[in-house]
């Protein structure tokens, strides 16, 4: 089960000795500080956990495809340039993963 906004709110006022009121207000603060940054376009790295970017998706041509259950022809609509955003795991994160057997364990329960 994921954890959940007040579940991660009462763990960090545990553990940085905190009211879970400051806690919340705490990462209220930092999701509002990403949002800004993201929505100027900015990479954000939250902590050594994970980096943020935002990228232009290019804009693609229509084209000539085939229909997989009938074999037919056809026309795949042009698509307008956009706005992605991309999450790379950083080096804490990556080494914080579980052993193979108990990421099965652990996704099967």
């Amino acid at each position: 089960m994921p954890l959940t906004q007040t579940q991660l709110a009462t763990a960090v006022a545990d553990r940085a000795e905190l009211s879970k009121a400051d806690a919340k207000r705490a990462l209220t603060a930092l999701e509002e500080i990403v949002l800004e940054e993201l929505g100027n376009a900015q990479k954000v790295r939250v902590g050594g956990l994970v980096q943020l970017t935002v990228r232009v998706k290019p804009a693609q041509k229509a084209r000539k495809g085939r229909n997989p259950a009938t074999g037919e022809e056809i026309t795949i609509a042009a698509k307008p340039a956009g706005v992605d955003l991309r999450a790379r795991p950083l080096a804490k994160a990556k080494a914080a993963l579980p052993t193979v057997q108990k990421a099965r364990r652990r996704l099967a329960a």
